[in-house]
């Protein structure tokens, strides 16, 4: 979602718009864009979603300011794909409009939400190069690198969390860049140990087999030989120390994975904190503009 602020901002141009809109509207057309005003300010996002569409089906309502409060509305939401369609539309008929950054970044947002990954990627990678100053761009890295992310790709993903913690210190999406980079430190620590815990684990299984096939051989021949009988202890030995190993592993990944599970339910609290500020500082908004 838009952070706080930039979302108190589009609520602000929102007012102006409201105001001056409403005046100029058929009577059913002018109802319509005020109820999905109404709506969005008070962030009922499903009913602004319909008022709006409503209104926009006016072609006096059908501008650009209507559009892309359309387009956000149905981002809070979460309705993804009817943003998208709508988003084709502006670019398509407000070409040049001035919300079209805004557009093409949700775009990008919008396609991440449905799981096309790929071409979210593609979609804020040219946001990037086409805005390269816009107030969005860090957000635009921090999609992308979602986009790999969730597709376990973290080579591709590190470098533009990392890049988001270095230049984009004060942005909204640093913390969130930050948490994403302990996670893949975490995960890569896990697979390593995932590894070694499945070679230590074959190594253990083929000392077991080796051991148990020169017992067998012993008892056979039932012949006292200090050679076998060394050769034995020392496979058992090795059996014991390799299932040790095992073990040491299988505690230690089990350790990380409850940190991680840790570090998931601390970061679930922090969202549902920051939703809860941003809930009270719209209530507050709201207080003062009445």
């Amino acid at each position: 979602m838009i952070d706080t602020v930039k979302r108190f901002a589009l609520v602000l141009a929102v007012f102006v718009f409201c105001a001056a809109a409403v005046f100029s509207a058929s009577r059913e057309g002018q109802v319509a864009l005020a109820q999905g005003c109404d709506a969005f300010k008070s962030g009922d996002w499903y009913s602004a979603m319909i008022s709006l569409r409503k209104a926009a089906a006016y072609p006096e309502n059908d501008t650009a300011d209507t559009r892309y409060m359309l387009i956000a509305a149905e981002m809070y939401a979460g309705a993804y794909a009817e943003a998208l369609a709508d988003c084709d539309y502006y670019l398509r008929v407000f070409q040049g409009g001035p919300y079209e950054s805004y557009v093409q970044y949700q775009k990008g947002r919008a396609s991440f939400y449905l799981g096309d990954y790929e071409k979210a990627v593609l979609l804020l990678s040219d946001f990037c190069h086409q805005y390269a100053d816009h107030e969005m761009y860090a957000s635009a890295l921090f999609w992308i690198a979602e986009s790999f992310y969730v597709g376990y790709n973290y080579d591709e993903a590190l470098p533009l969390y990392e890049r988001i913690v270095r230049e984009f210190s004060s942005d909204a999406k640093a913390q969130a860049a930050e948490h994403r980079i302990e996670a893949i430190a975490q995960r890569t620590r896990e697979e390593k140990l995932l590894y070694l815990l499945k070679k230590t684990g074959e190594a253990y299984l083929a000392a077991k087999e080796d051991y148990e096939k020169q017992l067998h051989m012993y008892d056979a021949v039932s012949v006292t030989s200090s050679g076998s009988e060394k050769r034995a202890a020392d496979l058992q030995k090795k059996n014991e120390a390799l299932a040790a190993e095992n073990k040491r592993l299988q505690a230690e990944l089990t350790d990380l994975q409850n940190k991680l599970a840790s570090q998931k339910a601390e970061a679930n609290e922090r969202v549902l904190r920051l939703k809860a500020k941003a809930r009270e500082a719209e209530a507050l908004m709201k207080e003062e503009a009445q």
